[in-house]
């Protein structure tokens, strides 16, 4: 195989996963990309290799995300979106439940990228009767519109058989300005269990810690089962 094939095949992977900012199985890299799943396999252990592919495991299936970083230029929006909130939340203070409710609307208008392996696990935990299979999946698509921050930090702090408490930090949302982000994704969370589990979760921010030291900043959210 020639070098300039060697290129072309790396180059049509990292295209693909650029596109996918959810992440992409082998298969799905493989049926964009018309390459067999064992090349794309080989090429993407040699991306990883050289720092421009990271993969997460999500059960049983491998996602592959890009970390070239074309996503919507993450830092421009990122920086875009934290502006609005400041300004929201400078013209209207103290409406937290007002925004969650904006979380709600937000999911009639747009469809989060939350991928076909995601939608598996969706699948497979809809057919389940344990509860906390289906609230640990918070853990799993909250990146999706957390704009694909590689160094957030989720971690679970409580979990009994209908309510789970998750414990975000390294968000490039924990500042008093944006904090109306976290009100906006409690609401998308919310619509997204009623839409793809056919299931009622209160979903609330329950402790706010803002410290000077990003690594020290923490927002403890919960989410429960609803009778």
């Amino acid at each position: 195989m020639t070098n300039n094939n060697k290129i072309n095949y790396k180059a049509k992977i990292l295209n693909k996963l650029t596109e996918s900012p959810s992440g992409l199985t082998i298969k799905e890299i493989s049926n964009k990309t018309r390459i067999h799943r064992n090349t794309v396999s080989k090429y993407l252990g040699i991306l990883e290799g050289e720092g421009k592919v990271k993969k997460k495991i999500l059960s049983a299936a491998h996602l592959y995300f890009s970390k070239k970083g074309k996503h919507l230029k993450k830092n421009l929006v990122s920086s875009f979106i934290q502006a609005l909130l400041y300004g929201l939340k400078s013209k209207f203070p103290n409406k937290e439940q007002d925004f969650k409710e904006i979380g709600w609307k937000i999911l009639e208008y747009f469809q989060f990228p939350i991928g076909e392996a995601y939608i598996k696990e969706f699948e497979k935990v809809r057919q389940s009767s344990d509860p906390v299979l289906k609230l640990k999946l918070f853990k799993e698509f909250y990146n999706s519109y957390d704009f694909f921050q590689e160094d957030l930090d989720i971690s679970i702090m409580e979990l009994q058989h209908n309510r789970i408490k998750y414990r975000l930090k390294n968000s490039d949302f924990l500042n008093e300005d944006f904090i109306y982000f976290f009100y906006i994704a409690c609401g998308i969370t919310e619509g997204i269990y009623l839409s793809n589990l056919t299931l009622k979760v209160n979903c609330n921010v329950e402790n706010i810690h803002i410290s000077s030291n990003k690594n020290e900043s923490f927002i403890d959210i919960s989410l429960q089962i609803q009778n």
